[in-house]
């Protein structure tokens, strides 16, 4: 299961994280708006945000997950000028975001007071794409970040009520950035476009612990490290009509956020459970992008980003003993500011609106299926000559409208060592 989720194509769309961030790592926390998600549960995908929640999954156990993002956001142009002052008009672009399908994969093992885990994951990714011919082009045309990060943790049950967790992985990462720009300088100054693409691998941390309070009431606390990234590539320069012009090679350095992830779960009766979960990611420390062509200027993109938080409250019904409805609402704030929103990245704070089901077919299958709406905020574009990094971009004030997501997610969990049947007895 694991391995044939990762041979499912990735088309990953604007984040729905914050920033450039991917949260839907699971339909079966989607459907409680991720709600308790590093507090264990019967998802397997717990142990992305906490290595120690792999303890509350029994036995042998692979989950795959297949979720498709339908993101909305429009650019509408108020004014916009070119390097050289020329008015560019205002032509908007009417969705900016792509469509795409994201997989997620999971298997664990857990036996006497030890699981293990591997896990399958896109922490991250973001598609905006517009023509080189509308009006805020020297801010961007179509951007991309791709990114697959494989890992491994493992947990160890210390007390009845305490449990520890850790683990490693591996963070590839891909990006593409183009916009319009001048190629030269007086008296012509001729006009075109630069493609820039890089790749790079990156290695990271993970640690968690799950407290179980009292029965049927854990507490979790996870902690995933930053990750430095430097991509090497090349910076393509051809002119308006697509004719190459220059080649050069290109490295930028990135450094992903480390995360905290806090959770809770009660069980409060046989039918209702309640979850709740707080996470704060460090994109604060995401304050410019340089992009350095080797025999050229660097390119900077100022970004000035602040942390990004995430809360989250949902519940969970056991309507039948095969059938689990779960419901969950969130609030998330963006770590774009007003002051340097681009159109590379028109990052809104937003409210989740989330529902959920998981249907046990067999004792061993089990299937999730989720639904979220997220209602994005408006926003403002104001991006000016004079300041950092825009001296050769012009001007763009905009507004981001219509902004919001529509997501739904598939699950399938299949456990290797399933619980045989009771045996009735029988009398006379």
């Amino acid at each position: 299961m694991l391995l044939a989720t990762a041979a499912v194509p990735m088309t990953l769309v604007e984040a729905w994280a914050g920033g450039f961030g991917l949260r839907e790592q699971s339909a079966y926390y989607q459907g409680s708006s991720f709600a308790g998600n590093a507090a264990g549960g019967a998802g397997l995908a717990s142990m992305y945000w906490n290595p120690a929640a792999l303890s509350f999954v029994p036995g042998m156990q692979v989950e795959g997950n297949v979720t498709y993002i339908a993101p909305h956001a429009s650019i509408d142009v108020l004014s916009a000028r070119s390097p050289l002052g020329t008015n560019l008009g205002a032509l908007g672009v009417d969705n900016i975001v792509d469509s795409g399908v994201l997989p997620t994969g999971y298997a664990s093992y857990a036996w006497d007071r030890i699981a293990v885990g591997l896990s399958l994951n896109s922490p991250y990714g973001l598609v905006t794409d517009a023509t080189c011919n509308w009006s805020g082009r020297y801010y961007g045309c179509y951007n991309r970040i791709f990114d697959l990060n494989l890992g491994a943790q493992i947990a160890y049950r210390v007390t009845d009520w305490l449990t520890i967790g850790g683990g490693v992985n591996a963070n590839y990462i891909d990006a593409k950035l183009t916009n319009a720009q001048l190629l030269g300088g007086a008296p012509t100054f001729p006009q075109g476009n630069a493609v820039v693409d890089g790749s790079d691998i990156g290695y990271g941390f993970s640690l968690g612990a799950l407290l179980n309070l009292w029965p049927g009431t854990t507490v979790g606390v996870g902690y995933r490290s930053a990750t430095s990234q430097t991509l090497e590539g090349l910076t393509n320069l051809t002119t308006v009509a697509g004719v190459p012009v220059a080649t050069l090679g290109t490295s930028a350095g990135l450094t992903l956020p480390d995360q905290i992830t806090a959770s809770f779960r009660s069980q409060i009766n046989p039918q209702w459970a309640v979850m709740g979960s707080v996470e704060w990611t460090n994109w604060s420390q995401v304050q410019e992008l340089v992009i350095q062509p080797f025999g050229a200027a660097p390119s900077v993109l100022n970004l000035q980003w602040q942390d990004g938080w995430f809360f989250s409250g949902g519940v969970e019904y056991q309507w039948t003993s095969q059938l689990a409805v779960r419901a969950g609402l969130a609030y998330e704030m963006t770590p774009v500011t007003d002051a340097y929103r681009s159109p590379r990245l028109p990052d809104t704070d937003r409210i989740w609106a989330s529902a959920g089901l998981t249907y046990a077919w067999t004792p061993n299958l089990s299937i999730d299926l989720a639904y979220t709406h997220i209602f994005g905020q408006n926003g403002t574009i104001t991006q000016f000559p004079t300041e950092l990094g825009n001296a050769t971009r012009g001007s763009l004030v905009a507004d981001v409208s219509d902004a919001y997501v529509d997501i739904i997610s598939v699950g399938v969990r299949y456990r290797f060592d399933a619980p045989l049947p009771k045996t009735v007895l029988v009398t006379k």
